[in-house]
């Protein structure tokens, strides 16, 4: 058997392969293996955005009501078990090599660092004997490796643009690439306040392969009834449930519905009625690390959020204005392939300055190198460039300490936030990174 260093050296090299749509090799790599993907029923969830935070809501639900859930996430912020959770926990260091031995000795059949890490995960569920299966798309839907599964349901949290280069550059187009994991008989959930045209584009998505499509709007009523430093408050009600007053610990109108679209997601995948008692204590811990999540660098505040294209950029601005007022210093890594400029034209109102940094973990080909971007920072004065996310951090840092912010905000990508909470030493480099329970905490209002 190999050791856990040289699992991860194997998988690192796939990165050679880099990105690749379809689904043969992943079928027939799961057949070889004993087709693991059908061992347990799947939520299988995607979307633009909040998928992971809605997979991360099913599989702390799941756990509340008493199953054995295993949950696959993808990006990771410090280390690969990170991607991989049974019953809510990283899986170890002999678990990913188990899973890799297997996948290796399928043959010399070419595979994507996607395309490993997607059966090994569904290899150890198998191995553990998961009630469940949550599964979040890598990217897309239609072509992703995940969609190997048959789900008991298909959830799209909503639409935005994002890896245009892959999947469309418009919404409608967008749409029918999520919509690929629509499979006959089964039913299939979509989120809320979609524009017209990508609502059809999800009609006849799922009229064509014969889907039971349902609009979370549509199955329920949910509302926002306030937004906290600490958090956000919501009413719930569907045919099966009335749920009041619950509180997730994730400052946001979009967290709100991220836990509607995941209160529904357990109730329409059949597992269930909501035990009350359960749901609120499964949300008032819910706590995805890299999301609006809060630090103290010697008494300096900071935030970090992955956002990680324009609308989720967007977002976290919306939050920030609403639960913690006043200038705010960006460190921001983004991959080249995103709409980086734009990204940080929707930090500029809440930015005392933005501190673009370079991701060394990135692929050279998604990453952002200083004559890359300094047309575009000549043309934004309150942006600068620096060699690491380290060096940002730092620059940021002189900034709230000389009274220009009032706080960091890390944002940009998974590889930023994962090499700030390494560089602030909050994780350790080759661990998985695990968050501290979230309680009612006011960092924000500093």
């Amino acid at each position: 058997m190999t050791s856990y260093d040289e699992t991860l050296d194997a998988l690192h090299g796939l990165e050679t392969f880099g990105m690749r749509l379809g689904l043969e090799s992943a079928r027939r790599a799961c057949a070889e293996l004993g087709h693991p993907e059908t061992a347990f029923p799947t939520i299988h969830i995607a979307g633009t955005n909040g998928k992971g935070t809605t997979a991360l809501a099913v599989e702390a639900l799941a756990r509340a009501h008493g199953r054995r859930v295993g949950c696959y996430l993808s990006p990771h912020l410090v280390d690969i078990r990170e991607r991989i959770r049974v019953d809510g926990r990283p899986v170890g260091a002999a678990d990913v090599v188990a899973g890799w031995d297997r996948v290796a000795a399928l043959g010399p059949e070419p595979r994507t660092y996607f395309e490993a890490l997607t059966l090994i995960a569904f290899d150890r569920f198998a191995a553990h004997g998961v009630e469940l299966g949550v599964v979040e798309v890598g990217l897309g839907g239609r072509l992703d490796a995940t969609n190997v599964v048959t789900p008991r349901l298909a959830v799209v949290t909503g639409i935005g643009l994002d890896h245009e280069r892959h999947l469309g550059t418009d919404l409608a187009s967008i749409a029918r690439e999520k919509a690929g994991i629509f499979k006959p008989g089964r039913p299939a959930l979509v989120g809320s306040e979609l524009a017209p045209a990508v609502q059809s584009s999800f009609v006849e998505a799922a009229r064509e392969v014969g889907a039971e499509l349902a609009f979370l709007d549509d199955e329920v009523e949910w509302r926002t009834l306030r937004i906290e430093p600490d958090g956000t408050w919501l009413d719930y009600r569907s045919p099966q449930s009335r749920l009041t007053d619950l509180f997730v610990p994730l400052p946001g109108r979009h967290y709100a519905a991220d836990v509607a679209l995941a209160l529904r997601a357990w109730e329409r995948a059949g597992e269930g009625s909501l035990d009350e008692m359960a749901a609120r204590r499964a949300l008032a811990g819910l706590a995805p690390a890299g999301r609006m999540e809060r630090l103290d660098d010697d008494g300096v505040p900071v935030l970090l959020d992955v956002a990680h294209n324009p609308a989720a950029i967007g977002r976290l601005i919306e939050v920030l204005r609403s639960v913690a007022p006043g200038p705010s210093a960006f460190v921001a890594g983004i991959l080249a392939d995103k709409a980086w400029p734009g990204m940080l034209d929707r930090m500029a109102p809440a930015a005392s300055g933005v501190w673009l940094c370079r991701l060394a973990g990135a692929r050279p080909e998604r990453r952002l190198e200083r004559p890359d971007v300094e047309p575009e920072l000549d043309a934004r004065p309150w942006a600068e460039w620096t060699d690491s996310v380290r060096e940002g951090l730092s620059a940021a840092r002189r900034a709230v300490l000389a009274g220009r912010a009032r706080r960091v905000v890390v944002t940009g990508s998974f590889y930023t936030v994962g090499d700030a909470l390494v560089a602030l030493g909050a994780a350790t480099p080759g661990e998985p990174y695990e968050p501290a329970a979230r309680g009612p905490v006011a960092i924000l209002r500093a």
